[in-house]
């Protein structure tokens, strides 16, 4: 037990110190649309930030193919080990880039090329934790644990936020907020230290003792099992579409649509990605009671009733409001992603398991959550008032109904 516990904590911390340097940007977007991306207006500015910090969504599948690729071939814990360490080198690189007033277009490209590198390490990274601590536990309540270990990626977001509040208040120069990417390099330097002292996965040690590997997982997975393939595909764009509501969009929304403050939308947005953090565990936990599909359809309910609700919360003018609005929508968002480690593992046998739920999960995701945050912003733009919390509402909404007809698709499994 005290093993499984070791393997618990280290993919959790892992995953979170990884998550903080993917985050950072989201949070930082008003302030990279006026230094890296100036343009006639600030919302054209704001646009192209978005469609910047989308770059490192679209790329993710390659990122898939090559971790998942060493994760099946080579082994679990080597593909998380490299992938953990080249994420801090564009992350400490960021802290260091010239203003656009510096070097002109050179410095959107190179912060492009930058977001591009982490996005690629991303890619093998988030479900490559599941993976590797689900493998070790076993039947050890793999919904709670990979509950726990997706609401660590929040806990990377969650630390993100507060340094950003932090440092973007008056008391610092404007330059304060490269600290946060410089912390993250050194964050990256801790978490390739804490994967180079667990073991191997042992289911991954059996197939390798017992020469199963296969030669193409990426081949095996899109031809043998490639139902399984859209299924977290399916997964995988709701959760891109929910989570980057909750991480990005909400951040511009309030500041840009509503007239909050940086900190004060930073601060609102912490106990969102607080509640989604605690509830991912607990809905996780519930899918090993009563299934992950069962769970699934449950969660899709919850989001088609209350999704107004939230953002009629979010939009209103009393504080306590707010957060209540930014506390259900997390919770919202806990109920799928919480559930999705459990969902996705039963799909694939170990032999392609790394390379075809990371791929599929990077595709959909990748998508959806690079795209979301651009197209509620771009939608704002000519949106009146009255119409504000519809939008993001009717999005979410139209993801649940789509996604609870596909589950109806999947078979009931013994």
């Amino acid at each position: 037990m005290r093993h499984a516990a070791r393997i618990t904590i280290a993919s959790i911390l892992g995953n979170a110190l990884e998550f903080y340097n993917l985050t950072l940007y989201g949070a930082l977007t008003p302030v990279f649309a006026a230094l890296y991306f100036p343009a006639k207006t600030p919302a054209l500015s704001l646009l192209i930030s978005l469609l910047a910090f989308g770059v490192s969504f679209f790329v993710r599948p390659l990122g898939a193919i090559l971790f998942g690729h060493i994760g099946d071939k080579i082994g679990r814990k080597k593909a998380l080990t490299l992938s953990i360490l080249f994420m801090g080198i564009p992350t400490t690189a960021i802290a260091f880039l010239p203003v656009y007033e510096e070097i002109g277009i050179w410095a959107p490209i190179a912060l492009i090329l930058c977001r591009f590198l982490q996005g690629i390490c991303a890619g093998g990274e988030f479900n490559g934790a599941t993976i590797f601590a689900l493998e070790h536990l076993g039947k050890k309540q793999p919904g709670f644990v990979g509950g726990a270990i997706v609401g660590s990626c929040l806990l990377g977001s969650l630390f993100a936020s507060i340094i950003v509040s932090f440092l973007t208040t008056d008391i610092f120069p404007g330059w304060a907020w490269r600290g946060a990417f410089l912390l993250g390099g050194l964050f990256s330097l801790g978490g390739l230290y804490l994967r180079r002292e667990i073991d191997e996965s042992p289911i991954f040690k059996e197939i390798q003792k017992k020469d199963q590997i296969v030669p193409s997982p990426l081949k095996t997975a899109l031809v043998t099992h490639w139902r399984s393939c859209l299924f977290v595909l399916a997964i995988a764009a709701f959760d891109g579409a929910l989570t980057y509501t909750l991480v990005s969009f909400l951040n511009v929304y309030l500041v840009n649509t509503l007239n909050h403050s940086v900190s004060n939308a930073t601060f609102n947005g912490f106990f969102g990605m607080l509640a989604c953090m605690l509830g991912c565990p607990f809905f996780g936990y519930y899918a090993d009671k009563y299934g992950a599909k069962e769970t699934l359809v449950v969660a899709c309910f919850l989001i088609l009733g209350l999704t107004v609700p939230a953002f009629m919360a979010i939009t209103s003018t009393p504080e306590f409001s707010v957060l209540g609005g930014h506390i259900l929508l997390g919770l919202l968002v806990a109920s799928i992603i919480g559930v999705q480690p459990l969902f996705s593992q039963a799909l694939f046998p170990a032999q392609d398991r790394y390379t075809g739920i990371s791929f599929s999960y990077s595709v959909g995701v990748g998508i959806m959550g690079g795209l979301t945050p651009f197209l509620l912003t771009a939608s704002m733009q000519t949106s009146t008032n009255n119409e504000v919390f519809l939008i993001p509402s009717l999005y979410l909404m139209t993801f649940s109904a789509i996604f609870l007809g596909i589950l109806l698709l999947l078979p009931a499994r013994k």
